[in-house]
């Protein structure tokens, strides 16, 4: 089924002809891609000093773009040469004179190196099976990994370049903890969106579903308490730009989303003809459908082939994985949970469902626990942000209780009967009654998700 409405692209002549020696590619994806790129590089890094590293930044995304859908063109591990860029020359473009240069090349070579096997046929090999496993080991193993995934800190970093900002570096907690709104404010939107791709790579594929308006909420909360610390700093807007257009604008501006095609709304379920557009790389998405096959063997077979290019990989992770991954993939070799749903094969077995690992009931505990403690790690990080307490109820007005009350001290002062009042104008000879929890023992106050903190014991088995 075609789209409802028929594009017109456009982007900077920069790019225009990049992909002009890729065959395998028809001439209408090739400029889909490049306006995607455009699109996505002017809303998440909206400012920008230098044009140099601005259109490096483009070619990067081009590369990703087509990483996501067509993985059989883009193999990281053969050489310099994708697509017809020169991969370490672009990164050089965009990072040299950095302090992330080295970091950042890693951090995207990592993001293609996976991404491509996850969109092509080496996606059953061991390597994209340890890396799924791992992503289910604990909640702060997935939000490090998502952030490769998203490449929140590698556009961050970017976002620095881009505006000259040479001598600025946030910590690496400080990435983590953006990276983590970042994700979880995407994720949130991006629900329906993921489950048509049978995605494995989705926070809300892990973290309890019933969480996920609650965990938006929080999120944005604490990143406008962010932009408002960091507004007089000069990193301030390139990162906090980034998160906020990427945790939820760039569904609505970017024609990569369906926003308009589903009548200007946000987060419809998918049907089945979104499914098998994303199938059909409609709008550039990738559908991971499991193989049937290998998800009925009682017992996973690995090909030696996979196994050995896996250890390869290994030797060579100090050029094509970020520091903590080769760790990660080590501990994903095996279920870190007998109880959660590990597969030979990954990917949707069926519509409407994900396609990573399924964390048992325990384990969903444990994620909701670490991300409702949000705001108590963000104060971590950010030490000079405030976060604020909801207002109590009586903030918003008076209850209908207090109003009523009034009513009677009126009816009362009116027929002669005076009393002194109190700072509601209720009059002392009344007998308040305040609300109160239900055991009588406190005021009623609204959730205060600053002060959410994870219990101790559940803290020890979440953070590493």
């Amino acid at each position: 089924m075609c789209p409802k409405f028929r594009d017109a692209w456009y982007y900077p002549p920069d790019i225009a002809n990049d992909l002009n020696g890729i065959t395998q590619l028809p001439e209408r994806l090739k400029q889909e891609a490049y306006a995607c790129a455009w699109e996505y590089t002017r809303c998440v890094i909206p400012q920008y000093t230098n044009w140099g590293r601005y259109v490096a930044f483009m070619r990067i995304i081009i590369m990703g773009i087509i990483a996501e859908f067509r993985g059989d063109l883009v193999d990281v591990t053969a050489g310099d040469c994708i697509l017809g860029y020169s991969l370490d020359g672009t990164l050089a473009e965009l990072f040299e004179g950095t302090p992330g240069h080295a970091l950042m090349a890693r951090e995207y070579k990592t993001f293609l190196l996976v991404t491509a096997d996850k969109a092509s046929s080496r996606r059953d090999g061991e390597l994209f099976r340890r890396y799924v496993n791992a992503l289910a080991i604990s909640p702060r193993v997935w939000f490090r990994m998502r952030d490769c995934d998203a490449l929140a800190r590698f556009t961050m970093a970017s976002a620095l370049a881009c505006n000259d900002l040479d001598d600025v570096w946030p910590t690496d907690q400080q990435f983590e903890l953006l990276a983590e709104i970042g994700d979880t404010l995407y994720d949130a939107v991006a629900f329906y969106k993921h489950r048509s791709e049978g995605e494995t790579n989705s926070t809300f594929a892990y973290v309890p579903l019933d969480i996920r308006i609650k965990a938006f909420r929080v999120a944005r909360e604490v990143l406008w308490a962010m932009d408002v610390a960091y507004a007089h700093k000069p990193e301030g807007a390139p990162l906090m730009n980034f998160v906020r257009f990427f945790g939820g604008p760039i569904h609505l501006m970017m024609r990569r989303y369906r926003f308009v095609e589903e009548d200007l709304t946000v987060g419809r379920p998918e049907t089945d003809t979104v499914v098998t557009e994303t199938r059909r790389n409609v709008k550039l998405w990738n559908r991971v459908d499991a193989d049937i096959h290998s998800v009925n063997k009682e017992a996973p077979t690995i090909e030696v082939p996979g196994v050995q290019r896996y250890h390869a990989l290994l030797k060579r992770s100090e050029e094509l994985m970020f520091p903590e991954l080769p760790e990660f993939l080590e501990r994903g070799g095996k279920p870190h949970c007998d109880r959660c749903l590990y597969r030979v094969s990954y990917g949707a077995e069926k519509h409407h469902c994900f396609g990573g690992v399924g964390l048992c009931l325990g384990c969903q505990a444990m994620w909701r626990g670490y991300v409702e403690a949000l705001p108590e790690r963000a104060r971590e990080a950010f030490p000079d942000i405030v976060l604020k307490a909801p207002p109590a109820p009586e903030a918003d007005g008076p209850t209908a209780e207090v109003k009523e009350k009034r009513l009677k001290n009126s009816r009362s002062m009116d027929n002669g009967d005076y009393s002194f009042g109190n700072g509601n104008d209720i009059g002392h000879h009344t007998t308040d009654r305040i609300p109160r929890s239900p055991d009588g023992s406190a005021s009623l106050m609204n959730g205060n998700h600053a002060e959410l903190a994870v219990p101790a014991a559940l803290r020890e088995t979440v953070v590493e």
